[in-house]
């Protein structure tokens, strides 16, 4: 059990390393209490399992790097090659749910619950330690040291220095090099910790002492891509199939040990790195290979280690939480999906390191080839800090990165989440809210970000290869939004991947974020196909707040031009109020249309109650079938050819012969009569599907089928849409 008690606290409070926490109540802390994890299908899974750490600054400041924030892109690629992968936040030590900083602060003692014990990882193959912004304790290096020594891997992702995301004046190089740049006597932390003061030597340090390697102290842009990528042959096979990797502001690291450590990436005699803006020196000390290694891996015993200079190009710009300091929201770099990213080289990475090996060394034995040397491992520029101590900027009032009391609300390791509401969209009378409401896209798009979502729509394109989806507005088909896929969802909903899925409406419970730079939803937690149409009767039967898709007959308006009423198409006895929204009333409204009047209406929208009686309201989509339609009908029939013949958007009415089902059961093929090489796609209507599929029902395959709808693609396919009736002709 490891602990910080207050007197460790006070030996540092003056330095401005820690401070002194306040003996207040302690807070619930449960509105994000489960560490979230991500398992591969039962046919890939590998059996391994990777740990994201967030237990030492890893959310600090701009950073996310958690599984389902800045770090999602590279989690579900592990995903897909069979990881298990979690996030590791510490030890629950009082066993009350939470995960805590700092734990029971009622004036007993703080007791720290962020911690790493090698008990709490050995179940991992492979543990990820992302821009660590606090120091590990003894005990906790000494965690590590056994994680390795028992033949795991540990990723180091660093950044450029005086990346003090917490403001707390040490960064990743600082934490994981074992020393903080300064020499000044504060950073002689003493008891858990030890000295912490800069050796000013390339040999001392935890980081050099156990894998013969170092994080330089510099600041490099060079968003071009470093070239020199070593062969295949010399870096264990990891570099296979990689190319120039981006540096947005980064470090590079010095081997000092070249059976312990070798680089994989370094700056060619090519490239042309610059000093990053920001940088508090010179930024860029020698250039070339003499920089050192932009990625190095390193054998020390049984266990391994990967390092990397900057963590932009394995991040994607998906941030999960705010800033502790502002709340404002965090912006991360787009790397994953950017030209220069290192997808390949960091899944090539955790399989190295995953994988246990029996060589100790890089000896030059059995093709396990030695480094080089850096050749002036510690630059005389590292060997003072230009900081003297102190944090990267000024923290805001009130704000202090040791006491997670004074964290913003939606930001890791803060008391509380955003307890704001989405207010009733809904200003037409008897305004009832509707349990788990469903938006439309528009609707969504309105919606605060960060706000919980439940979103129906059609999806209509892949976004981001496979990792995305467009999903567009059912009645507003120009208003769309970008849905990150979690690796688990995206064979069965991306389009990509399932082409089948194009067209289908499909209901997303997501968090609205944006994605790729436009309007979006992620962190999906259900995604579903839209029900199929229920009859009346059926529909009354429903759970208030389901989403449902029903059809029945229109039987009368209802509440002026605001609402009709739909019957059973069976049975008259089972009515159901339909709420209009306002851009469906001068199409839909029987007062305003009595023409409609006995047509066969499909809804789909939110079952509630309407006027006091059983509703559906949020109504996303309704189509006429069977009676009265928004589109006039030709009055004769059509050949495919010559329907093939017309622009998009005409009505037409089309025989031909059901030749084979199209997109499983959601539409059919129909052939021209006298030319086998002329076809159209005919989409079916939910209520069309039973009968008409040729995947549901095989006995229409060779039969004439008269179709009336509009003429328009489908599937990139010229195409007959919004089918208002089908008659078999034989």
């Amino acid at each position: 059990m490891i602990s910080m008690n207050k007197t460790t606290l006070a030996m540092v409070l003056g330095a401005g390393l820690f401070a002194q926490v306040n003996s207040v109540s302690a807070a619930a802390y449960d509105w994000n209490n489960v560490a979230p994890v991500k398992t591969p299908a039962a046919s890939n899974n590998n059996g391994k399992t990777v740990y994201f750490d967030v237990s030492h600054g890893g959310v600090e400041g701009n950073a996310d790097w958690v599984i389902d924030g800045a770090f999602s892109d590279f989690a579900d690629a592990l995903v897909q090659q069979g990881y298990t992968v979690k996030e590791y936040r510490g030890i629950d030590l009082n066993n009350d749910g939470a995960i805590r900083f700092y734990d029971d602060r009622t004036g007993n003692g703080a007791q720290n619950e962020a911690i790493i014990t090698y008990d709490a990882i050995k179940s991992s193959d492979v543990f990820v330690l992302a821009e660590t912004n606090r120091p590990f304790t003894m005990v906790e290096q000494a965690a590590l040291e056994q994680y390795i020594a028992a033949g795991k891997g540990i990723f180091f992702v660093a950044d450029h220095y005086d990346a003090d995301r917490n403001l707390n004046t040490w960064d990743a190089t600082e934490v994981f090099n074992g020393y903080n740049r300064s020499d000044l006597s504060k950073y002689n932390l003493g008891g858990e910790y030890g000295d912490w003061r800069n050796p000013k030597s390339e040999n001392a340090g935890w980081l050099v002492e156990n894998f013969g390697i170092r994080f330089r102290f510099n600041g490099v842009d060079y968003k071009q891509g470093v070239s020199g990528v070593e062969s295949s042959a010399q870096t264990e096979g990891i570099t296979q199939g990689v190319q120039p990797i981006l540096m947005a502001a980064g470090a590079t690291l010095a081997v000092v040990d070249a059976q312990k450590a070798k680089g994989l990436v370094y700056f060619s005699e090519s490239d042309n790195p610059v000093k990053w803006k920001h940088a508090k020196d010179q930024g860029l000390y020698f250039g070339g290979k003499a920089e050192g290694p932009y990625v190095a891996i390193a054998k020390s015993g049984a266990g391994k280690a990967a390092f990397i200079g900057d963590s932009s190009p394995i991040e994607d710009a998906s941030p999960k939480y705010r800033r502790q300091d502002s709340g404002s929201t965090k912006r991360t770099y787009p790397g994953w999906t950017d030209a220069g990213n290192a997808a390949t080289l960091a899944v090539n990475i955790i399989d190295w390191l995953a994988t246990p090996e029996g060589y100790q060394y890089f000896d030059n034995q059995n093709g396990h080839n030695s480094g080089f040397v850096t050749p002036t491992p510690m630059a005389a520029q590292e060997m003072s800090d230009p900081n003297n101590g102190q944090p990267w900027g000024t923290p805001a009032s009130g704000f202090n990165p040791w006491d997670t009391d004074t964290y913003k609300n939606n930001s890791f390791n803060a008391p509380f989440g955003d307890t704001s509401t989405n207010p009733d969209p809904d200003p037409d009378p008897d305004p009832t809210p509707t349990p788990g409401g469903t938006l439309s896209v528009t609707d969504a798009l309105a919606t605060a970000q960060g706000q919980p979502v439940v979103v129906i729509g059609k999806v209509t394109a892949a976004v981001n290869g496979i990792y995305g989806l467009q999903l567009n507005d059912l009645t507003t088909q120009s208003n769309h939004i970008f849905v990150k896929l979690e690796s688990a969802q995206r064979a069965d909903f991306n389009p990509q991947l399932n082409p089948a899925i194009l067209n289908q409406n499909i209901i997303v419970t997501g968090t609205r974020n944006s994605y790729m730079g436009e309007a979006g939803i992620r962190y999906v937690s259900d995604i579903k196909i839209a029900p199929t149409a229920l009859s009346v009767e059926q529909a009354l039967a429903s759970s208030t707040g389901e989403v449902i898709e029903i059809t029945g007959r229109i039987k009368s308006a209802l509440n002026g031009i605001y609402a009709l009423v739909l019957e059973d198409s069976n049975n008259a006895n089972f009515t159901i109020n339909i709420k209009l929204e306002s851009n469906q009333r001068n199409d839909f409204s029987p007062q305003l249309n009595p023409e409609l009047l006995n047509a066969t209406l499909t809804v789909k929208g939110v079952r509630d109650s309407y006027m006091s009686q059983p509703g559906v309201r949020q109504v996303s989509q309704l189509s006429l079938s069977g009676g009265s339609t928004n589109e006039p009908s030709p009055t004769t029939d059509s050949s495919v050819a010559e329907v093939l013949a017309l622009s998009n958007g005409e009505p037409v009415t089309v025989v031909g012969v059901i030749t084979r089902a199209v997109n499983g059961k959601y539409a059919l093929e129909l052939r021209d009569d006298n030319n086998t090489q002329d076809t159209v796609y005919i989409k079916l209507e939910s209520s069309q599907r039973n009968m008409y599929s040729p995947q549901l029902n095989s006995n229409v395959i060779g039969k004439r089928l008269r179709v009336e709808g509009i003429k328009n693609n489908y599937m990139s396919h010229a195409g007959v849409r919004n089918v208002s009736r089908l008659t078999l002709l034989d």
